[in-house]
């Protein structure tokens, strides 16, 4: 019961998605990118980030403190101290217990720093809009991996369904074909034989046709995952898997560049972090500068009702300047320059590689892209024959000029000619995520 209201609860939700109770791919993606929890996370990174970014602001800022209390000594301070120092005539070694400090204390004062100069803080902002960059490409790489995850999804369900289509349209054919099959049996004019060789295709057909539910069933459960929906949701997809898809598709390689792909991107981004962070090291020798001012008032009073009378409160205020300025370290801030610049070293060796695993990537999608577009074309072509024979097959049986057996030999060639064409379609459009993806488009096409 829990679970029904839950997906009455996810459709209701989202009704507005479709109104004719159907999705389509764009209202998937739409979906996923709403429910996935990594993508709702990255973007929590990225509000972190930038909030990291004016947490490093505020430090440039001046940093101002209000400061007082109230002290009361129950056990004020004594001593014993020789009086003949202060006092003529009073002999040598005579002792007096005198009391240092009042019973109440009190001070109230304002405290102002201002950073002057300190060449890492402008650094790290440079560095910390960097890392907000960083976090806005992470989201987008997430939204490219949805984006592809859910289009070979949805399109695994067009091509399970279209072949449970399949099996439903050759069942009735069959199913057609055996009954009349059957009567001519009756009639005397062919054998038994004849029958169960059909009825035998039949019986396949009826398993095929269990294996292709289970699949399609499967590839639904798939896209409901990665559409953010509760598994076992009966959802209804729009279109059908047809050749129509691959009509609007085109790729060039005229305008590619290697930061079109996220993953070049990030590393970009990274070697930036990489670049600050060598820089940040060098600004540790330049001078640190402060200045800081301070402006108060203070008391002190034996009594408690005279602590109150402003003529007792005395200001004070200074205001200074504090200069830091590195000598020596053993050569620390030389041993970090060196390995920020290695780091920098590393990051370019795999912006390298990654340039070569993309030229390769490219070259392999457009290949299998087009050895599928020579498939499908191919397949179009034998599916046409294999459905002219088996229907002319299928005249001559019934005109009892053919026989059973090449009727169901063409009725097979005509299951493996549909099967391959559809195979061929999907891998195309498949192939032609992948080259998408490749070539960084996958987002604007």
């Amino acid at each position: 019961m829990k679970k029904s209201l839950i997906i009455i609860f996810v459709f209701i939700s989202h009704f507005s998605y479709s109104q004719d109770g159907k999705f389509s791919l764009s209202e998937c993606i739409d979906l996923a990118i709403e429910n996935n929890e990594n993508l709702k996370n990255s973007k929590l990174e990225e509000k972190i980030s930038k909030s990291l970014s004016k947490e490093y602001l505020s430090i440039g800022f001046p940093q101002i403190n209000l400061d007082g209390g109230l002290k009361y000594n129950h056990d004020v301070p004594k001593s014993l101290i020789d009086i003949s120092r202060f006092m003529p005539g009073v002999p040598e070694g005579t002792e007096q217990e005198v009391q240092f400090g009042q019973t109440y204390d009190g001070r109230a004062d304002l405290f102002i720093n201002q950073m002057i100069f300190n060449g890492s803080y402008f650094v790290g902002l440079s560095a910390a809009k960097e890392l907000v960059k960083l976090s806005e490409k992470l989201t987008k790489r997430n939204e490219i991996d949805i984006h592809e995850s859910v289009q070979k999804a949805y399109y695994t369900v067009l091509n399970t369904r279209s072949r449970v289509n399949l099996v439903l349209s050759n069942l009735d054919r069959l199913s057609v074909l055996l009954d009349e099959t059957k009567q001519l049996y009756e009639n005397g004019f062919i054998e038994k034989l004849d029958v169960d060789r059909i009825q035998v295709a039949y019986n396949n057909l009826k398993s095929e046709k269990i294996k292709a539910d289970r699949f399609f069933k499967l590839s639904k459960e798939v896209l409901n995952f990665q559409i953010g929906l509760p598994v076992g949701t009966q959802i209804q997809l729009e279109g059908e898997l047809n050749s129509k898809i691959l009509e609007d598709f085109s790729y060039s390689l005229d305008d590619f560049d290697y930061t079109n792909r996220i993953e070049y991107s990030i590393l970009q981004t990274d070697k930036n972090l990489k670049f600050y962070d060598l820089k940040n090291n060098r600004s540790q020798y330049l001078p640190q500068i402060y200045a800081n001012y301070n402006y108060g008032y203070n008391t002190s009073s034996s009594n408690y009702d005279l602590f109150f009378e402003s003529n007792r409160w005395k200001s004070f205020g200074t205001f200074g300047l504090k200069v830091i300025v590195p000598i020596f370290d053993g050569f620390l801030k030389r041993s970090k320059i060196n390995q920020s610049k290695y780091k920098i070293e590393q990051v370019e060796n795999q912006l390298l590689f990654l340039e070569r695993s993309i030229n390769l990537q490219i070259n392999q999608s457009i290949s299998n892209y087009e050895n599928t577009k020579e498939s499908l074309s191919i397949s179009m072509q034998n599916l046409q024959l294999a459905e002219n024979v088996y229907y002319s097959t299928e005249k001559k049986f019934k005109e009892g000029v053919g026989s059973n057996l090449e009727l169901i030999d063409s009725n097979n060639s005509l299951k493996i000619a549909q099967n391959q064409y559809f195979n061929s379609l999907y891998e195309s459009i498949i192939a032609s995520i992948d080259i998408k993806k490749t070539l960084g488009t996958l987002l604007i096409n």
